[in-house]
């Protein structure tokens, strides 16, 4: 699959001031074995990775086992001087525009952690990089019961910034998809009610195939508790989708 251009205009801020005691506290962590990093580990590598001091590598951005753009950042070298990295700044100040998620030490070969572009957008809506996903079972076609209740309506900028709408638009482009359309839907599952982000990409308007490649880098671009489901444009939801 092709990319989407990240090396849009615009220059990262410079003068970013981080927390050099979260950066020690993520140095001692990455220090601790691959098999012994549990649920703890990570509680603690999370409370730090968003204020902490990191520096950049070289190059900044490379391109990820996934095929997806990332921006590496690492633990700064040891009374060495460095130009300051601080996560919870790039978000706002240029990841969502540019679409690129971001890999901590990879220099080391097998990186100390990975946060898609979709994590990050959850850090700029939340202000946390993972949100708990519903304890249902949901399918990747939905269909709408004749005497079942929906809510329909479209994404807030809070649901999906504009700038990731724009993100997600330019890449369909790049499969050969010109008109991707959304819409956002309210329903009840059980005890829950959850909201789904509707694309109007099924397997009778993308192809099977198309269809089937499109579900993992969609979902690279969106938080991981999100359910995407696709329904035809011309159906039921027919007034409610809009232009992605």
């Amino acid at each position: 699959m092709g990319l989407f251009n990240f090396r849009k205009k615009g220059v990262e801020k410079e003068g970013y001031q981080g927390d050099l005691e979260k950066t020690t506290a993520l140095a001692a962590l990455f220090e601790v074995a691959g098999t012994a990093r549990d649920a703890t580990w990570e509680k603690k590598f999370l409370a730090d990775a968003a204020e902490a001091s990191f520096a950049c590598g070289d190059p900044q951005i490379i391109q990820g086992p996934d095929g997806f753009p990332y921006f590496q950042l690492q633990i700064p070298m040891p009374n060495q001087p460095f130009q300051c990295y601080v996560l919870r700044h790039m978000v706002a100040d240029f990841i969502l525009d540019r679409g690129i998620g971001v890999v901590i030490n990879a220099q080391k070969g097998q990186p100390d952690w990975v946060f898609t572009y979709g994590d990050l957008v959850n850090f700029a809506i939340k202000g946390e990089f993972y949100t708990a996903s519903p304890a249902v079972q949901l399918p990747q076609q939905e269909v709408i019961q004749q005497q079942e209740e929906v809510l329909v309506g479209q994404p807030s900028e809070e649901f999906l910034p504009m700038p990731t709408r724009g993100i997600i638009r330019q890449f369909l482009e790049q499969q050969g998809i010109r008109d991707p359309k959304i819409a956002l839907m309210s329903r009840q599952y059980g005890e829950e009610v959850l909201q789904e982000l509707v694309t109007n990409l099924t397997p009778e308007k993308v192809g099977p195939q198309l269809f089937e490649a499109l579900q993992t880098p969609m979902r690279w671009f969106l938080p991981r508790h999100y359910s995407m489901v696709a329904m035809d444009e011309n159906g039921s939801f027919s007034d409610h989708f809009e232009p992605l």
